[in-house]
């Protein structure tokens, strides 16, 4: 059965989102029915939803390429482009249908899972939520990067000067290797990138490297500049060096300068990295938020991580910083193939404080407690946090070109998390 949540008929139907199985059908008596009050928890944004459609009914490009294999970028490109247009074309059929404006969408979702986020008042809602091509409405959500401390800073010249260093986390991953001149990329779905740093390999075309919170996809925040170097500073002798180093590193600029996002806002950025990418890519998202009960089946980043993960990018996720139960918060909560969610440890190898916690969903740990790291203005700077620990495991599934291998454990209320390793 799809279902509907609801607070309230009337006034208080602004407040709905709908969840379902891919495959059910709906008739309107069932649009009076209401469900679970986890649909209402997180950071809300009034009347903006995400609606996902029956990949059935309006297939994304994803599932139509899925027995094509890609070594050209620029080909697959091509390929998606032109499918979907086509899913644009069906979806703004069915908000004709429905009496929605097609101006009211705010990006479209066409990649890896068929989709669009938009604006809905009561009556739209509520119409829209009828349609037998609709499997989901979900809120939008407000995302926030974790707030972060800078724990150390070398700027300036002795930050040009600086010898290189092998951070803890890099020796408790298994050492760097050599990750330049590999065809495949490491996505790094955060704040952008310091787009000139010296030590890192950014990939700058503007085709690929984008923002989608307004202007280039340079970091001004500084944690997609510190995520960067961690899977992949050069191994040149100045500065640190990454897991995997000299890998190409790709902005996927999702949060402005002071760490603000949305759901919507990084399902674009997944989407985007779906256009583009290829067998054995990388994507890291070390970033969050709370969602609630019903997580792993419900949160919409779901279908698209399953998707990205299915046609060969690995992905790598942050747990979370709440010293909580990672399984509810997304897109932590998210489990499938090639898709690895890590917890923090310290380099001595004990639990973080922080770390959110349980080994479902998380798969492996690694280092996140006093990361040294690249940073804003060519500098270097020290952080903690779970996002410092996954790109840990986003340099190792580059290098390996596979998932992590684990040697040893750190022990957390009762249970084992096994340590990422290359």
């Amino acid at each position: 059965m799809k279902t509907f949540s609801k607070i309230a008929m009337g006034a208080m139907l602004s407040a709905l989102a709908l969840t379902s199985c891919q495959d059910d059908t709906v008739t309107e008596e069932v649009v009076e029915s209401a469900v679970e009050t986890s649909s209402f928890e997180g950071n809300i944004i009034p009347d903006q939803y995400i609606v996902v459609f029956n990949p059935d009914k309006i297939k994304p490009a994803s599932k139509i390429l899925a027995k094509t294999s890609f070594t050209s970028r620029d080909a697959k490109a091509k390929a998606v482009r032109e499918i979907s247009e086509v899913s644009k074309k069906q979806i703004n059929t069915i908000l004709t249908d429905n009496n929605v404006d097609q101006s009211k969408v705010i990006d479209y979702y066409t990649t890896k899972i068929s989709g669009i986020a938009v604006k809905l008042n009561d009556s739209e809602f509520k119409q829209l939520s009828k349609d037998p091509s609709v499997i989901g409405i979900e809120f939008d959500r407000v995302v926030q990067l974790p707030k972060f401390e800078v724990e150390e800073a070398i700027t300036g010249d002795a930050a040009v000067k600086m010898p290189q260093q092998t951070p803890c986390g890099i020796s408790r991953a298994g050492g760097a290797a050599n990750g330049a001149g590999k065809d495949q990329w490491i996505w790094v779905i955060d704040s952008g990138i310091d787009l000139d740093h010296p030590d890192l390999n950014v990939v700058t075309n503007t085709t690929y490297a984008r923002s989608f919170v307004g202007g280039s996809a340079n970091d001004c925040n500084g944690h997609g500049t510190h995520v960067a170097g961690t899977a992949a500073a050069i191994n040149n002798n100045v500065g640190v060096v990454g897991v995997s180093a000299g890998a190409s590193v790709v902005p996927v600029r999702v949060f402005g300068c002071s760490g603000g996002s949305s759901t919507s806002t990084i399902l674009s950025g997944i989407n985007h990295v779906g256009r583009y990418d290829i067998a054995g890519d990388v994507a890291n998202l070390s970033l969050g938020g709370f969602f609630g009960s019903g997580c792993s089946s419900n949160s919409s980043y779901r279908s698209a991580l399953l998707a990205l993960g299915n046609g060969g990018t690995m992905v790598a996720i942050a747990a979370g910083n709440s010293s909580a139960n990672a399984a509810s918060y997304q897109p932590a909560c998210v489990n499938g193939t090639n898709i690895y969610t890590v917890a923090s440890m310290t380099c001595n190898r004990g639990f973080s404080s922080f770390s959110n916690y349980n080994m479902n969903p998380i798969d492996v740990i690694a280092t996140g407690s006093s990361v040294r790291s690249t940073y804003l203005n060519g500098g270097y700077a020290t952080l903690s946090g779970t996002s410092m620990a996954s790109p840990h495991v986003a340099g190792i599934m580059h290098a390996r070109g596979s998932g992590p291998r684990t040697s040893g454990s750190v022990s957390n209320r009762g249970e084992n998390y096994p340590i990422a390793v290359r």
